[in-house]
C-alpha cells in the first residue's frame, strides 16, 4: 500500500524490473545473436571434448597387484661371472582406461626381471591377441624360478647383493614390454613399463606382506 493509498501489486513490480532488464539488451537483435552465439560454441565444445574423451586413445596403465620372493641367491659368483638362484611370482595388471576402446595385445606382453640393472629373467604374461575391455583391467600371472641364472652383475653388482641380501629385503625391477593396439584404430603403439619392487623372503609359513605397485609408463611410439 502507498502513501496515498494506491496499490502496487508484486507482478507490477517484476514486470517493471523485466522491462529494465530485458528490453536494453536480451530482446535486442545483436544481443540476441551474441548470446546464441555463446550458446552455440559452449555446445561444440563439449560435443568435441566428449568425442575426445570416448575416441582418441588413453595409454594403458600397468600396475603390480602381487609378488612373492621365495628364493634369491647368488648361486656363482666369480671375478667375470655371476649366477643367481631364484623363485618368485608376480601378478602385473593392464589397466585399460578408454571408454569405448578395447585394448588388444598385438604382441606377447614380457616381464623382465632385473636386479642392479641386469636382467636375470624374462617371463610372458599375455599372448597377442589378448584384449582388456575398455574401463576393465586384466590381471596376468606368471612365475620363474631358476637354480642358476647368468646374470651381468659385476663386483658392484654383487657387493649391492650381499648388501640387500643381508638386510633381507632387495629391490628389484619388473621390465613390462609389449605392443597394444585401440580398435577401431589400426595403429600399434610400443608398451614399456618400469615396476619398481622391495621385496622380503617369503614362505609358506611366513609370506611377506606386499603393497601394490604403480609403474611408470613410459609415453608410446
Amino acid at each position: 500500500m502507498s502513501d496515498g493509498g494506491d496499490s502496487v501489486s508484486s507482478d507490477d513490480c517484476i514486470d517493471d524490473c523485466l522491462d529494465a532488464c530485458c528490453c536494453d539488451c536480451f530482446w535486442d537483435n545483436i544481443c540476441f545473436r551474441i548470446l546464441c552465439a555463446l550458446v552455440i560454441v559452449a555446445l561444440l565444445a563439449t560435443v568435441v571434448a566428449l568425442l575426445v574423451l570416448a575416441f582418441v586413445p588413453r595409454r594403458v596403465g600397468v600396475s603390480v597387484e602381487d609378488a612373492a620372493l621365495s628364493r634369491l641367491d647368488l648361486a656363482v659368483k666369480n671375478a667375470t661371472a655371476a649366477a643367481l638362484a631364484y623363485d618368485i611370482s608376480i601378478a602385473v595388471a593392464v589397466h585399460n582406461e578408454n571408454l569405448f576402446l578395447p585394448a588388444e595385445h598385438t604382441a606377447r606382453l614380457d616381464a623382465d626381471l632385473i636386479f642392479d640393472g641386469a636382467r636375470f629373467a624374462r617371463v610372458g604374461l599375455a599372448t597377442a591377441g589378448a584384449v582388456v575391455r575398455p574401463r576393465r583391467r586384466k590381471v596376468y600371472h606368471a612365475t620363474a624360478a631358476a637354480d642358476s641364472a647368468s646374470v651381468a652383475l659385476g663386483s658392484a653388482g654383487v657387493s649391492d647383493f650381499l648388501k640387500q641380501s643381508a638386510a633381507g629385503l632387495f629391490q628389484l625391477e619388473v621390465k613390462i614390454v609389449g605392443e597394444v593396439m585401440y580398435r577401431p584404430h589400426h595403429k600399434k603403439h610400443r608398451l614399456d613399463a618400469i615396476c619398481r619392487l622391495e621385496l622380503a623372503l617369503s614362505t609358506a609359513t611366513s609370506p611377506a606382506m606386499f603393497k601394490k605397485v604403480k609403474c611408470d609408463v613410459q609415453k608410446g611410439h
